[in-house]
């Protein structure tokens, strides 16, 4: 009798463990964000994967993962949108930095879904890595800051701060009426200039830009520092000088 009930002990046991591991809500979530070329390769090798890109229209129609779905994460049918989905699937998310794909990803397992896989860094990320994207035209979209302006923005005796920012980043928005007070009081000291990351994505590439807010601080086109996030008036005076 002891040794049936030590061998159900033990079979009972190894089924939890097996349970367990088959189980992505009992599974670490980080296990559940992957880099780009990782996250690639798991779609590739996964059956009927789902890619969700919870980015803009406009965001999605600029290029996106090849067969991915767009379901706009700010859309107000979104969360509709996500319920009329089969829960069992294997789903992969992703957005252009990963903030919109993470909060989707959450809502998701929230709601039943079992395996829902995350693209760390998105789009910006995917395309630092050289990877391939789709395009609802075949012409390259061109940047409306080319190279040569860039130059041309920085080379001056001013000091001159670079604001890479994106239209539907909170944080560039909720920085926005404190640069534009700053540049004011800064005028012929010196320039704050705002560069739309979704109109310029090659000069985004080029210069190695992954995460938003980003700021380049110049003199004389000589780069002297970059700063990521949300920063307050005392940092941008300090980065700015004296006035």
């Amino acid at each position: 009798m002891i040794r049936f009930l030590s061998t159900l002990l033990v079979l009972i046991c190894c089924f939890s463990c097996q349970s367990q591991n088959n189980n992505p809500s009992i599974t670490n979530q980080q296990d559940f964000k992957l880099a780009p070329v990782a996250f690639q390769k798991t779609i590739n090798s996964t059956k009927d994967a789902v890619v969700l890109d919870v980015r803009t229209p406009d965001e999605f129609n600029s290029g996106a993962l090849a067969n991915a779905i767009n379901v706009d994460f700010r859309d107000k049918y979104f969360e509709t949108r996500v319920k009329d989905m089969d829960v069992n699937k294997v789903y992969f998310v992703y957005c252009l930095s990963g903030g919109r794909s993470g909060n989707a990803a959450e809502f998701m397992r929230k709601n039943g879904f079992k395996n829902v896989y995350e693209m760390s860094g998105g789009m910006l990320a995917w395309n630092k890595a050289g990877l391939p994207v789709t395009q609802s035209t075949n012409a390259p979209l061109k940047d409306k800051v080319s190279p040569e302006d860039y130059k041309a923005m920085i080379n001056s005796e001013k000091v001159v701060l670079i604001d890479f920012y994106a239209p539907w980043c909170g944080p560039c928005r909720q920085m926005l009426p404190l640069i534009e007070e700053i540049s004011k009081e800064y005028e012929g000291k010196a320039k704050i200039i705002r560069v739309n990351i979704d109109e310029n994505k090659m000069l985004t590439k080029q210069l190695g830009i992954d995460e938003i807010p980003f700021f380049k601080l110049y003199k004389n086109g000589e780069e002297k520092g970059n700063f990521i996030g949300q920063l307050d008036r005392p940092t941008f005076e300090r980065i700015l000088g004296a006035k």
